[in-house]
């Protein structure tokens, strides 16, 4: 019996350091403060953080910008090219770019939400 509760503990903790708990990654958030809220110029921006894509008690949960955003950039493929800075800041400002030039649920481009300094996931 002691044998199998260690084995059962021993397969939790190796599923657990296998899990991937949330998406969002600090370089994804750092090179979003550098394009949209250089020096912490934004009250909204800044007081949001994380909200400006996530909403609720997970940081699995997103808001619409934060879906639009995921469609973009992925954990996965960043993780593929992050040892190049060069390209994995390349990757994070495309899919920003990308996402600027989707519509939220009322019609209105990101990126005109944004250049007028509104939350974009309407937070």
């Amino acid at each position: 019996m002691k044998k199998v509760c260690v084995c059962l503990i021993l397969v939790v903790v190796a599923i657990g350091w296998n899990v991937q708990i949330a998406s969002a990654l600090p370089p994804f958030n750092k090179e979003w403060v550098a394009k949209y809220n250089p020096g912490d110029k934004n009250a909204k921006y800044s007081e949001a953080k994380c909200n400006v894509c996530h909403e609720g008690a997970s940081k699995k949960m997103k808001n619409e910008y934060g879906k639009v955003v995921g469609k973009y950039l992925s954990k996965a493929k960043y993780n593929e090219i992050k040892e190049d800075e060069s390209a994995a800041k390349k990757y994070i400002l495309e899919g920003l770019q990308k996402a600027e030039a989707e519509k939220n649920a009322a019609g209105k481009p990101y990126g005109e939400l944004l250049k007028g300094g509104n939350l974009p996931g309407g937070a």
